[in-house]
């Protein structure tokens, strides 16, 4: 895995909207033939060379066919709002708009930055499946790209192979009235989309917002970049898999306030429930936002990676979850599997301070941490998503010609009051049996049983239990440590999953055996 990048993301999103000019015969010279049961608007008078406004012709016939947009640019100086499916000939991934694809240009002029003042690009509302597919939209100033309102809109909307771009208002925006009864079911099939923000710090600028009562929306295969949220929903079911959202400065550069609101995901008030697979979040001040006791996370192959381009904010406090302090019952939160990767070092710490997961209700498994922060008091939260664990794990390490001391346990010793207890045992035969006690701030360390009392010993430094394994030059090491049972804020955390940056080995503390000990033996 490469090293993070400071650089700028400029090959992927351009200062302005790109060069616009298309061929002078009015668009691409080879007419596309439309989907079946569509009408290609260039046959209704509309101009695809960027020169007039499309919004009236299109909204005159959207309730009569399903169009085609033949590949070229479109200006939108007003909302159209769409009854029938629109098709486009050509799906972006960066937003130049070139003419050799499909090209929406808004010149619709929002200034509003809530919900209740949202116009879009395009508004949808007909009957039966809809389809918006194979175009491009750039937002204009705060107007939604696409705007869905699932009391109008009878029946399921399919996003595929759409780009929506300069956005800072809302990507796309699914919302009913708080004065509308009911539920909408299964109303957003989103597909190959890729959502970009502006360069400019926009407020709102979030890629999705899903409102509450709309349950059952479906994401596969979507991009979000630059946008302050990356998705935002309410009380709500997601189910989403190969997500990718960098909420990191298009620019290169926070303003000093932005970057400081940027979320990956915020589940909002309510039954908000995220179910995701391959979801990876990088570059946001916090990763995981959740508002609600409700809220509900489930992430199976969660990655993060913070890559040093949202430059200029000198705050360090950010984390993966973000919970209020007054939380009755901490929310649900489950991860399985994947890499977070916690930047900088003891010398120059990085923006992240905390992966810890809101609550006794947290389960994070084998989820891997590349760390290169020490074991200190205040680093700890840092090297563990947890604040009580009973981990389970092996340390290996191959032979070398001298005698050598390893850690192969380091627990947390916060807790004003508490205790663990956990078993090392190496394949040589080696076994030890240790107890952790806090009493009234002071650390107690309790060999309950040792086979080999020369192999195994331990220290207490700076809010850490360390138990080193001793190991005789020619001599490797395999040792697996299990834990018995732990309290909130003394435990054993899990070496198992952390791992040293860059190179990913596993995190070993090894001293030659003239080294002394920086703390006192127990």
């Amino acid at each position: 895995m490469r090293e993070p990048s400071a650089r700028p993301r400029q090959s992927l999103h351009s200062k302005g909207r790109g060069d616009t000019s298309v061929p002078a015969s009015g668009g691409a010279p080879d007419r596309a033939a439309p989907p079946a049961g569509a009408i290609n608007v260039l046959d209704l008078g509309v101009r695809n060379d960027g020169t007039e406004d499309v919004s009236a012709i299109v909204n005159r016939h959207t309730a009569d066919h399903a169009l085609f947009f033949p590949a070229g640019v479109y200006r939108v100086a007003a909302p159209i709002f769409a009854k029938n499916p629109l098709f486009g000939e050509g799906y972006a991934r960066a937003p130049q708009a070139d003419g050799t694809h499909t090209w929406f240009l808004s010149e619709i002029e929002n200034d509003g930055t809530d919900i209740a003042s949202e116009t879009g690009v395009v508004v949808l509302g007909g009957s039966g499946r809809f389809t918006v597919s194979n175009l491009n939209i750039v937002c204009h100033s705060r107007e939604c790209a696409i705007l869905v309102n699932p009391c109008v809109q009878d029946g399921p909307v399919f996003v595929e192979r759409v780009g929506l771009f300069d956005v800072r208002g809302y990507g796309i925006l699914a919302c009913k009235a708080d004065d509308v009864p009911g539920f909408a079911s299964r109303p957003l099939f989103l597909d190959n989309l890729t959502i970009f923000g502006a360069e400019d710090h926009p407020f709102p600028s979030v890629g999705i917002h899903i409102g509450g009562r709309i349950g059952d929306n479906r994401l596969s295969n979507v991009e979000i970049m630059g946008t302050r949220i990356g998705i935002h929903q309410e009380a709500s079911f997601v189910y989403a898999d190969n997500l990718h959202v960098w909420t990191g400065c298009l620019s290169d550069r926070d303003d000093g306030v932005w970057w400081e609101t940027t979320r990956g995901l915020v589940l909002g008030k309510g039954d908000a429930n995220f179910m995701g697979s391959n979801v990876y979040i990088d570059t946001a001040f916090a990763l995981v936002e959740l508002t609600s006791n409700r809220n509900t996370l489930s992430i199976q192959n969660f990655m993060s990676w913070d890559d040093g381009t949202a430059r200029g904010c000198k705050r360090a406090d950010a984390r993966v979850f973000l919970v209020p302090d007054d939380l009755a019952e901490p929310p649900n939160v489950h991860l399985s599997g994947g890499l977070v990767y916690v930047a900088g070092d003891d010398a120059h710490p990085g923006r992240t301070a905390s992966l810890t997961a809101p609550g006794p209700n947290a389960r994070v498994e084998n989820v891997r941490i590349l760390s290169a922060y020490s074991f200190r008091r205040e680093n700890f939260r840092r090297l563990t998503f947890l604040e009580k664990d009973t981990p389970h794990y092996r340390m290996r390490c191959g032979a070398a010609p001298e005698a050598r001391e390893i850690l192969v346990a380091a627990v947390v010793a916060e807790a004003e009051d508490g205790c663990c207890a956990f078993a090392c045992a190496t394949d040589g035969g080696a076994f030890a049996r240790i107890r952790v006690e806090r009493d009234a701030g002071a650390t107690a360390v309790v060999f309950e049983e040792r086979r080999r009392d020369d192999l195994f010993r331990a220290e207490v430094s700076d809010g850490f239990v360390k138990v080193f394994a001793a190991v005789a030059p020619g001599r490797a090491l395999d040792c697996s440590v299990d834990t018995a049972y732990a309290t909130r804020l003394c435990f054993p955390i899990d070496l198992g999953v952390l791992k040293s940056f860059p190179d990913c080995a596993p995190r070993r503390e090894i001293r030659g055996k003239n080294i002394a000990a920086t703390g006192p033996k127990a």
